[in-house]
């Protein structure tokens, strides 16, 4: 659990305000440049890998606006060359989003909560973006939104999954969901664990101040592939990617301190 100060300083809170209305402006215009590209590169462009990569840009410009904040990325090595993967990390703060941007124009394709995509300008972004919508406790939606991910894995793009379904509450990660394991099962895709550190001090949860001079991190752990495409391999697969990501977070997490 990384422990964050109770009362941000005077100038935190100055800073944020500032920082809050600079990413809404820069998310509206960003959001209608996307939608540009998008009507004009539609059919050029079908996996919207420029819109993804604008996105990248995006994300990138808000952690800049976080007063001092330094991303860090390990272990880049790690991505295999040449075949889709399921990237999983764990879930920390609304940080964790524009951070994981920061794997260096890496393309993905977000698994993330509807709800996210009924936010204006953000949500337009994410569908011209192609990012995938899943609905929680509807397993019809989520049957749909495995098969669009499969979709995409196919055509040689990588999925984006917070398999802890949502941010934690004290920073120890949660229980995992089994969406995107089954999905890992049924396309023999490996998986790349991906371990973040320090979101959670940059952006607490229920919180809006920026920490001043945060320095989250990004460890992005050796591939794990399913042993084989039976069902039952799906729970054993998730507790083995839970129990790495543990150890690697609470290692990294006594550095970080």
């Amino acid at each position: 659990m990384i422990p964050s100060r109770k009362s941000p300083s005077v100038a935190e809170g100055i800073l944020s305000v500032a920082a809050w209305l600079a990413i809404g402006i820069l998310t509206i215009f960003w959001t209608l440049l996307i939608g540009l590209v998008y009507l004009a590169h539609r059919w050029l462009d079908p996996q919207r890998r420029i819109i993804h990569r604008m996105a990248g840009l995006w994300g990138r410009g808000l952690v800049a606006m976080a007063p001092g904040c330094r991303v860090r990325l390990f272990g880049e090595g790690n991505i295999p060359v040449g075949r889709p993967v399921i990237f999983m990390a764990n879930h920390q703060s609304y940080a964790d989003i524009p951070v994981l941007y920061f794997l260096n124009g890496q393309q993905f394709k977000w698994m993330a909560d509807t709800a996210l995509f009924q936010i204006p300008f953000f949500g337009w972004a994410m569908r011209m973006a192609g990012y995938v919508p899943v609905r929680r406790g509807d397993a019809r939606s989520g049957l749909r939104s495995l098969e669009e991910a499969k979709g995409w894995l196919k055509r040689g793009i990588p999925i984006f999954v917070f398999p802890e379904g949502t941010r934690s509450h004290t920073g120890a990660l949660g229980r995992f969901q089994t969406g995107g394991f089954r999905l890992a099962v049924t396309t023999q895709t490996p998986i790349v664990p991906v371990v973040l550190i320090g979101t959670r001090r940059l952006l607490p949860r229920g919180g809006w101040v920026f920490r001043l001079g945060a320095r989250p991190q990004i460890h992005l752990l050796p591939p794990i592939a399913p042993p084989s495409s039976d069902p039952r391999q799906v729970r054993p697969l998730a507790r083995k990617v839970r129990a790495e990501m543990r150890s690697v977070y609470r290692r990294r997490l006594k550095d970080f301190r």
